[in-house]
């Protein structure tokens, strides 16, 4: 059997066969390997602090509301904020943080940047495993939310609270790169974030809001204009998230002003 069959052979792949040649099979192993290595470094071996975490506050929710009277319990807005939005928001801001943070702690940053290849494709692949691991922990807790709290709407809603979940991220992303530090980028977005949640309270019945709330009831307004407003919310975040995206690989390239 030739070099050649071996490329073309997921199952008999050397490690320099390109991604493009793998089997599908072989394509699925080595995303999931890549996407669990990513994912690692991305928790810096804290996995289990961070689920701990999490866990801890579902379970704090879960026997407070079942305290409760039976009309007095969590509506479907309500799980949707503290059960989906609020932990996804805080995770978003602590895995973000740590992406440079971590680099910069190992020493590993230079190794970033002479790495052969695009480095661009470097970053991209750890930003984009850190999106997929929060659309992921999105959908555990819309599961969660579904089966101990409400009837809330499957997949959707796991959407509806990833989207600013996303655009924190990216905005502690681009703190993180603009101020060489994972921890001010944390502080500043963690305040940024309490007043855009104050303010949210108060723009309820507005698309003007980061976190807009798709269960909330809205007060004399048309069931048709609040899908047009769910729409305009969702489409103008995601739009502010991929420009600070776009802003945090740009500045990438000043890299003697990272490794100060």
């Amino acid at each position: 059997m030739n070099h050649h069959t071996l490329k073309t052979h997921g199952d008999y792949a050397t490690p320099s066969t390109p991604f493009a040649q793998l089997s599908w099979p072989a394509r699925l192993r080595a995303a999931w390997d890549i996407f669990r290595l990513q994912s690692q470094l991305l928790f810096s071996h804290r996995l289990f602090w961070f689920l701990f975490g999490v866990a801890a506050w579902l379970v704090f929710l879960y026997i407070i509301n079942y305290r409760q009277p039976l009309l007095s319990r969590l509506q479907t807005d309500d799980v949707f904020t503290l059960v989906l939005e609020l932990p996804l928001g805080v995770l978003a801001i602590l895995l973000s943080m740590q992406i440079i943070a971590s680099e910069k702690e190992k020493r590993t940053l230079e190794v970033m940047f002479t790495a052969a290849g695009s480095r661009y494709k470097l970053w991209l692949l750890r930003f984009g495993s850190l999106h997929l691991l929060l659309a992921l922990l999105a959908v555990v807790l819309n599961l969660f939310a579904f089966f101990f709290f409400t009837d809330i709407p499957l997949f959707s809603a796991a959407l509806h609270a990833f989207i600013p979940a996303f655009f924190i991220s990216t905005l502690t992303l681009f703190f993180s790169v603009r101020l060489r530090s994972g921890l001010a980028a944390g502080m500043i977005t963690a305040g940024l974030s309490s007043v855009l949640l104050l303010f949210s309270a108060e723009l309820s019945d507005t698309a003007y809001t980061v976190f807009f709330n798709p269960y909330a009831v809205f007060r004399h307004v048309d069931p048709e204009v609040r899908t047009l407003w769910m729409w305009q919310n969702r489409i103008s975040i995601t739009i502010a998230g991929l420009l600070f995206y776009f802003g945090a690989l740009r500045g990438l390239d000043k890299r003697e002003r990272l490794l100060k």
